[in-house]
């Protein structure tokens, strides 16, 4: 690559940064965030190499400098959000789509003279289309209600909002396998699933598949993506942090960045949390590490050969999974693939760090006006085959007082004798208990809940699009 290409190149990238971080100063460890490379004909972004061609942007600098201070801010803002590494399950088109729609959403909103392009107008009657079906301006919510819009529409307003290729960010998912590979054990979406991705066990040597075709990250290269997300979680909460303090005025200018700062790191972290309410104290069969002293133990050795002064405790207090209760509102939007999905998703957090005693009791309870099935699970193996051979009966109206009628008589008649609490996932619209129960109580909503009444002893929970 010419040098004198990429030095003048280096010297627009300085002028966009710092037009940006004069407007901005809150996302200036965004705004710096890239190594930048000139290597290629597109536009590109991994969340750690921006990739460009020099050529193409020395000439766009030249002719439409707004254009290209528009698409850097577009980039940023798709790492600030990690629209790249939420690809996995997405359709390609849409993803792609609602990715870009929610950052030009945002860029539109801050108003900058310095972004505004000849198409903002047009991305202006697009985005006030779609925000008719949706409440968070968010690219997870935007993307389930692009699946619901005609093919051919899609692809008219795809060009509108493009600037970058996503095609690395699907290099990223198949290299990676999966978000519970980046994000850790609390979200995974399958913890049977142990991770392994098509690049394990393969040899690193050679820059080419068999086929012919480009081998996809390298292990170095997955390594920087890993330590990259970390990055900007760090750089999005930190952003999200001084719009709420120092930048408290200028949040409050821009409700778009804001609402998707708190929508991400909400969908998150938040559920996994949630969950642990209704956990129990309990012994369980496990060594204590917290109670377990190794000097006094390595001392007995050395000292009575073999013979330790103190064993480690066979057992340990811990917080899991006894007995629990989880309704489904069988009426309404409460149907088919959304309640398999909530209870796989429900299940995963459950049981991936063991979180249930040897001996535990779900009772799962379909239910309309009336209760129309109770599936008593006692094994993970139960709890599996309930999920792959779900069948919902009943969709009638709703009515939530037989449910809390079966718990009440399952307490008195000694079934439930340490019960977590009761799940009960709706829509929202049936008929409450009018008293507060015994146990700790959740209704779960598939969608926002804000203008749902529940009674004052439950708790309320909105279930984001991806949970």
């Amino acid at each position: 690559m010419d040098e004198e290409l990429l030095a003048i190149s280096e010297e627009i990238f300085t002028y966009i940064i710092n037009r940006l971080t004069f407007h901005l100063r809150f996302m200036d460890p965004a705004i710096n965030r890239f190594a930048r490379v000139g290597d290629t004909m597109e536009y590109r972004c991994d969340g750690v190499f921006f990739h460009y061609s020099p050529i193409a942007l020395i000439r766009t600098f030249r002719a439409r400098p707004e254009e290209l201070i528009h698409g850097y801010l577009h980039v940023v803002l798709h790492s600030v959000f990690q629209h790249l590494y939420f690809a996995n399950n997405r359709k390609m088109s849409l993803w792609n789509l609602a990715a870009d729609m929610a950052v030009e959403n945002v860029i539109l909103e801050l108003g900058l003279d310095c972004t505004k392009t000849e198409a903002d107008e047009e991305r202006k009657r697009l985005i006030g289309k779609v925000k008719e079906k949706v409440t968070d301006f968010t690219a997870q919510r935007i993307y389930h209600a692009l699946e619901e819009m005609e093919t051919d529409e899609i692809k008219l307003m795809g060009p509108v909002f493009s600037f970058d290729s996503h095609e690395v960010w699907y290099e990223i998912r198949d290299a990676i396998g999966s978000s519970e590979s980046l994000y850790g054990e609390e979200n995974r979406d399958d913890p049977t699933k142990g991770g392994r991705n098509r690049f394990e066990g393969a040899s690193h040597d050679s820059d080419e598949k068999s086929d012919g075709e480009p081998s996809g990250p390298s292990e170095e290269e997955i390594r920087l993506i890993r330590n990259a997300l970390k990055d900007w979680k760090e750089i999005s909460e930190k952003i999200e942090t001084d719009l709420e303090t120092f930048h408290k005025e200028e949040g409050e200018q821009m409700p778009a960045l804001v609402q998707s700062l708190a929508a991400l790191h909400r969908e998150k972290y938040r559920y996994g949390t949630f969950l642990k309410k209704f956990m129990r104290l309990g012994e369980k069969m496990k060594v204590s590490e917290t109670d377990f002293d190794p000097i006094f133990y390595t001392y007995g050795l050395q000292l009575y050969h073999n013979l330790p002064l103190i064993e480690p405790l066979e057992s340990q207090e811990m917080h899991n999974i006894r007995e629990l209760v989880i309704a489904i509102d069988t009426s309404g939007s409460c149907q088919g693939d959304i309640v398999q999905s909530f209870l796989q998703k429900t299940w995963n957090i459950f049981r991936q760090k063991e979180n249930f005693f040897t001996h535990f009791r779900i009772h799962i309870i379909q239910c309309d006006m009336l209760i129309r099935d109770v599936a008593e699970i006692t094994s993970m193996a139960q709890f599996d085959r309930y999920i792959e051979t779900l069948e919902i009966k009943g969709l009638g109206g709703t009515d939530f007082r037989p449910v809390f009628s079966y718990i009440q008589n399952k307490v008195d008649q000694g079934v439930f004798r340490k019960l977590g609490g009761l799940l009960y996932f709706t829509d929202g619209d049936g008929i409450y208990p009018k008293q507060q129960p015994p146990w700790l109580t959740a209704f779960l909503f598939p969608h926002n809940s804000k203008d749902i009444t529940v009674p004052p002893w439950a708790i309320r929970y909105s279930l984001e699009g991806d949970e």
